[in-house]
């Protein structure tokens, strides 16, 4: 990914920060978290609604609400219900929900994260299990092993997973990688190293897998070049300008072109 997922730093740059909120919890909860500034809750979730910054570590965190600031969280599971951030959002934690917008970038790796929110900046995603839908406006990178987007991406998609759904709408570069190492003593389940592809690609461009199908709903504009272990499926009603197959062959991504270096 081209952000690193550098939690610990983000919390020592936001917490040296002027004005932000610092909540260091110990895990016991019932009131036991220090804080720096009074906080409203509701229906069990904290309600922000202020232009500084805000940082937490430890414990599960629900948050609500609006910040003028940068989020920064290291937690446990964290459920951001319609919380709306102008700054940037980093989170390290278990489970992850998030609704809302970022006005920045934003940051995030977890177990499995369902995140449905519009991000204007960066957005770098990683996790186990991962669904994601929301507009996209500056480049991405994701990360899971089952992934799901029905977002749309408007500077460029760079996505990893042992299984890819691709649905929404990618502008801009766009490269898939699924199973990009091939093991050659494994036994692979049937989705193991699938990429379904469903919505609309733009710009065309790269996808290395074992299996690949275009579905009837695809729209696909420009040159989509496709390395896998056979040809791709392409139901009818698809659309497709132009699709060019390679046999992948057994071999690594990286070792099929240099686009997956």
């Amino acid at each position: 990914m081209r952000k690193a997922l550098a939690m610990s730093a983000a919390l020592a740059a936001a917490m040296a920060t002027a004005g932000c909120v610092i909540v260091v919890d110990d895990g016991h909860g019932g009131g036991e978290a220090k804080r720096l500034h009074s906080e409203r809750t509701q229906d069990g979730y904290v309600v922000l609604n202020r232009d500084g910054d805000y940082s937490r570590i430890g414990g599960n965190i629900n948050l609500r609400g609006r910040l003028g600031g940068d989020l920064s969280l290291v937690a446990g599971d964290v459920d951001a219900d319609q919380l709306n951030v102008d700054g940037d959002v980093s989170i390290a934690g278990g489970d992850i929900d998030y609704s809302g917008h970022v006005g920045g970038e934003a940051s995030i790796a977890g177990g499995d994260i369902d995140w449905n929110a519009d991000v204007d900046g960066e957005l770098s995603l990683a996790s186990g299990s991962l669904d994601v839908s929301g507009e996209i406006g500056g480049p991405a990178s994701i990360a899971a092993a089952s992934l799901t987007s029905t977002a749309n991406f408007s500077d460029g998609l760079n996505a990893n997973g042992n299984r890819v759904h691709l649905g929404g709408s990618v502008a801009g570069e766009l490269r898939v990688v699924s199973v990009g190492e091939i093991r050659r003593r494994r036994d692979y389940d049937a989705t193991d190293g699938e990429v379904e592809l469903t919505g609309l690609i733009q710009n065309g461009g790269d996808v290395c897998a074992r299996s690949v199908t275009v579905t009837s709903t695809a729209r696909i504009n420009g040159t989509l070049r496709v390395w896998a272990e056979a040809e791709p499926e392409i139901q009818a009603g698809a659309q497709v300008d132009d699709l060019v197959f390679v046999p992948r062959n057994g071999r690594d991504c990286k070792d099929v072109d240099s686009v997956f270096d």
